[in-house]
């Protein structure tokens, strides 16, 4: 009797197990067949002078990536003035006294705006080049002719708009092609690491701190750190932790004397 029973629980042990195993099977085949089958195709974009818009989108790209870094490691500004060299750059003060004791004055109250100046600005020189480098490819082979550029950038959240206007016609080797719009969209989290630099300059002004802690409980996607610098500088670092994209600014605001 004992040893039935002996048998019929290691017989349902078994069981159990190999219920256990075949759930897992089916789960792990389930999640295979949603990923095949839902997830979004993977489209490889030849980016030659036979593709213009592609060409000028990835030359648009380049260029915004390249500034974007620059605004992102020099607190908004490519050419910085009123900062502070840290780890061998040049870091902008949002919020800057000179004076002991005193908060800080904001520096950039309208930096979204800054920044979105200072990336017109600067792509509009590089635009002209894509556009010139475009067309010097071309011309191995077609006829080109290009009117004159306008453009106009925009700062989303998680995005920066391009809108370029210029009129660009290919005609030759039994091709008659025209463009005038090229529409990019490019996404980037610089508006949204911007509004929060704002906010904190904006407080550092007012009671010479920010609650870091309690703002990545609040909002967990972000990564705030700050360094203080042996001269009272404060170096501020806003991380997107999605995307590791990282905007750093310099505080200057309450500096106690030296021996305090």
């Amino acid at each position: 009797m004992a040893f039935e029973i002996l048998t019929n629980k290691r017989k349902n042990k078994k069981g159990q197990i190999t219920i256990f195993i075949i759930l897992a099977l089916i789960i792990v085949v389930s999640a295979f067949i949603i990923y095949f089958v839902f997830r979004k195709p993977v489209t490889t974009e030849v980016v030659t002078e036979e593709n213009p818009y592609g060409y000028i989108r990835a030359c648009t790209f380049d260029a915004l990536k390249n500034a974007v870094n620059i605004l992102d490691e020099q607190g908004g500004d490519i050419y910085p003035k009123g900062s502070v060299r840290y780890l061998g750059k040049n870091i902008t003060y949002l919020c800057y006294t000179s004076n002991f004791y005193s908060p800080c004055a904001n520096q950039r109250p309208l930096l979204v705006e800054h920044i979105q100046k200072q990336l017109s600005d600067y792509m509009a020189s590089e635009l002209s080049k894509c556009f010139n480098s475009l067309k010097s490819k071309l011309e191995n082979k077609y006829s080109v002719e290009m009117g004159e550029m306008s453009s106009n950038l925009k700062l989303k959240s998680g995005e920066i708009d391009v809108e370029i206007k210029r009129k660009l016609l290919i005609r030759g080797d039994g091709k008659n092609q025209e463009y005038e719009n090229f529409n990019i969209v490019f996404e980037n989290q610089i508006y949204d690491l911007t509004k929060i630099a704002m906010e904190i300059a904006n407080q550092e002004s007012e009671f010479c701190s920010f609650d870091i802690l309690g703002f990545m409980i609040t909002y967990p996607k972000y990564s705030l750190n700050k360094f203080i610098t042996g001269d009272s500088d404060t170096i501020y670092s806003i991380k997107d932790r999605k995307t590791n994209q990282e905007f750093k600014f310099a505080i200057r605001s309450c500096v106690l004397p030296a021996g305090f």
